[in-house]
């Protein structure tokens, strides 16, 4: 597992805590800002897990990400020399 996937969860889940206090207190600025944190971590976790997945498929396909990584590097300097 990732760090980014761990600090994902983690601060998904405060921002799940801190929602539910601003709830109970009737603040709703409190309960949006643990809202936002849920996104927050939500993005975090989600970037995480893309590094595992691109990890995983260069370790198992090495020839196969370097010719992906060849093709996009070849479409980005087309496309900058524009």
């Amino acid at each position: 597992m990732k760090r980014e996937q761990i600090e994902g969860v983690a601060e998904n889940l405060a921002g799940k805590a801190q929602s539910a206090v601003g709830r109970l207190v009737e603040d709703p600025a409190l309960e949006a800002e643990g809202d936002a944190r849920q996104a927050a971590g939500q993005v975090t976790k989600t970037y995480g897990d893309t590094l595992d997945t691109v990890s995983s498929f260069v370790k198992e396909k090495p020839f196969a990400a370097l010719a992906i990584t060849a093709a996009l590097t070849l479409v980005v300097s087309r496309l900058l020399r524009r």
